[in-house]
């Protein structure tokens, strides 16, 4: 990025409070050659070499040592925020190196940081940091993926020599998917406790796999599980152990520690609270994966956006061909994912800011059911969109879409595995409701009075809402559509409580029964609560938006969020009255209208992604390729133009990739 002007403040304002902090890094990483080559033609082994390189020329960059060392400080105020942001960062250069990074500094680092001692932690995770040795986090297994709970790999203690005793005691007690497990040197292993035959429940513990010469450790089985649809830089395998003895002090303690007699002790005494307690602990790492789905949601939209404008194809007659973006559908189906992206790099940064906050003033996680549940909600939403977006890029840059040197595949291919990696996204919605219920429940009571009086009140609500909605705001207004989305979790919220009681209460359905009747209801009010916040986030963030015309340009894309996600539910709000066909016609008109009114300043916005030339890649983007020349259309101009531009050009200039 050597010898670029400088970013504009609308740039400046997307990047936030640590832009000179990201600028930075972009400029490390893009003067590397190893950022410089495509990695689809390598066979397996050296594209995971690639990634192992990359990943350590990264950790040893200025930005993300001064990174680490805020990382080995408590309380370091603005170290999520700044985290987020890097991650998001390393990822757009190439998702393989953000994973890698995301499991040896964040699962592994964070798992030793969050569980482990002041001591631990110099041991286990400073030495990472310096590029001594890395780690892997071993929690999901065979048999158990999101029910960590009920996982099956045993620690036993020996008494006699003061060792835990891992082992694999059945098939599925096998951990995989273990990221960097064919070249990880220590992973961070999630096992029951098991002290004189009582299980304390699942503990970390810190287990030797190779040396640093590569010889493995003794009773640890590894298995290459090769080649997956995507981030093939990974080396993800499956972990087993037969009777691994490690020293007492390899069980991080932060919650929970065994003296050498054998006694356990913990300053959780309930063992339910205490898993929840280790659980929460890696919050933030779901928190990162987030901000790692923005990467390839904003690489992708630059591609499609800048090959629309410059692609043609068709016209009216006996005139020239008109610019792809020009026609309908095609803006149509770009114009609401780039407001989504807007909409999620808001909501992500202000999600930081509150985590920030929460440990900045010392306050325990335990106690901020709400932030944890918007987490896994936002996990869900942000990695669906990325690949919604992802499919939609694909179809809208047609054949030259499926090509990859252009890539988009590998983008799709490489980020698939967010939707399902830290916690399958219908089981993170859940944790969003089950938070959204226990709120109702504190706020309402339980009793079937108590039930009843209310939904009686929310059907009221509901009459208020509708017509209210009409008289007092502009259908399609901000304020319009933000009550209409809290309309929507509100009567989700309340309609899911009066199921839940009846079938439980009175029908005396088990609960788990009961739950899983409603999943759908549960899933789609976890959306609906997310949702609310990202268009509540976005306009909070206009309205915060220092320079006028960049506000002005923000706002058309918070209105076009905001109505997007009215129009795609559309079909509950005509069923529930709160819109009239009529009305329900302006919603789809107004879309339309939006859509194609910022269109020609989409490409302001993702100039403004401010995303080096090694990142973007594709030729169709304007990125000159000598291998692909049959591929590159110029980049377009920013602004709009009323002569025609030829249909297709030649590269003019050469490129590493």
């Amino acid at each position: 990025m050597s010898g670029t002007a400088e970013p504009s403040t609308l740039s400046r304002y997307l990047d936030g409070e640590f832009w000179r902090t990201r600028d930075a890094l972009k400029e490390q990483i893009s003067s590397c050659e190893l950022f410089q080559v495509n990695s689809y033609e390598m066979t397996l082994d050296q594209s995971r070499d690639l990634t192992m390189e990359r990943l350590f020329y990264v950790m040893q960059t200025p930005v993300m040592q001064n990174i680490f060392k805020d990382q080995l400080k408590e309380r370091r105020k603005g170290f999520i925020s700044k985290s987020v942001e890097l991650i998001e960062v390393v990822t757009s250069a190439d998702i393989a190196t953000g994973v890698k990074l995301g499991v040896v500094a964040g699962l592994y680092g964070e798992a030793v940081r969050n569980l482990g001692s002041p001591g631990q932690k110099k041991t286990w995770y400073l030495p990472v940091t310096d590029l001594e040795f890395t780690g892997m986090f071993a929690m999901t297994e065979r048999g158990h993926g999101s029910n960590v709970r009920g996982i099956l790999t045993e620690a036993r203690y020996d008494r006699s020599t003061q060792e835990f005793i891992i082992h694999t005691p059945c098939f599925d007690a096998q951990k995989m998917y273990i990221g960097n497990c064919m070249k990880g040197n220590y992973a961070a292993v999630f096992a029951q406790l098991i002290i004189n035959g009582e299980s304390q429940g699942p503990h970390c513990f810190i287990v030797p796999v190779r040396d640093k010469h590569g010889v493995m450790a003794k009773g640890v089985t590894v298995i290459d599980m090769k080649h997956k649809e995507g981030i093939n830089g990974v080396d993800n395998g499956i972990l087993v152990f037969h009777h691994v003895r490690i020293p007492r002090e390899n069980l991080l303690n932060k919650y929970g520690s065994v003296s050498e007699d054998g006694i356990y002790s913990s300053p959780i005494p309930i063992k339910s609270t205490r898993f929840q307690t280790m659980l929460i602990a890696l919050t933030f790492t779901r928190l990162l994966l987030s901000a790692q789905a923005i990467a390839p949601l904003k690489l992708s939209l630059i591609i499609a956006i800048r090959y629309s404008h410059s692609r043609r194809q068709f016209g009216p007659k006996n005139k020239d061909e008109v610019k792809i973006i020009e026609h309908q559908t095609q803006h149509l189906r770009l114009m609401p994912h780039l407001a989504t992206v807007l909409a999620l790099i808001f909501t992500i940064r202000h999600v930081a800011g509150m985590m920030d906050n929460v440990l900045y003033s010392g306050e325990d996680l335990r106690g901020n059911r709400t932030l944890q549940a918007l987490i896994a909600g936002l996990k869900a939403y942000s990695t669906w969109q990325n690949l919604q977006c992802l499919q939609e890029c694909r179809e809208c840059t047609g054949g030259m879409g499926v090509m990859m040197e252009n890539r988009i595949p590998t983008l799709k291919c490489d980020s698939d595995v967010f939707v399902t990696f830290e916690g399958d996204n219908v089981v993170m919605l859940q944790v969003v409701t089950r938070e959204l219920m226990a709120q109702y429940s504190h706020q309402m009571g339980s009793s079937f009075g108590g039930y009843m009086k209310n939904w009686t009140k929310s059907i009221s609500d509901s009459l208020r809402t509708s017509f209210l909605g009409f008289n007092v705001d502009e259908v399609g207004g901000l304020c319009f559509l933000l009550k209409a989305l809290a309309y929507r979790e509100r009567v989700l919220q309340r309609s899911l409580a009066a199921r839940l009681y009846t079938k439980v209460k009175k029908n005396k359905d088990l609960f788990f029964d009961a739950w899983n009747s409603c999943l759908h209801h549960v899933t789609s009010l976890a959306l609906a609560h997310i949702h609310k916040v990202t268009l509540e986030q976005f306009a909070l963030a206009v309205e915060r938006c220092p320079v006028e015309e960049d506000r002005t340009l923000l706002t058309k894309f918070c209105m076009l969020h905001g109505t997007s996600l009215l129009y795609q539910e559309r079909g509950w709000y005509l069923e529930h009255n709160y819109l009239t066909p009529s009305t329900s016609r302006m919603i789809r008109t107004q879309l339309l209208e939006l859509c194609k009114s910022v269109k020609d300043e989409a490409l302001k916005v993702v100039s403004d992604f401010n995303m080096p030339s090694c990142y973007i890649q594709a030729p169709i983007a304007g990125v000159a390729n000598p291998r692909a020349q049959w591929a590159f259309y110029s980049p377009p101009d920013p602004a709009p133009s009323a002569s025609p531009k030829p249909r297709h050009h030649r590269a003019s200039t050469t490129s590493k990739l």
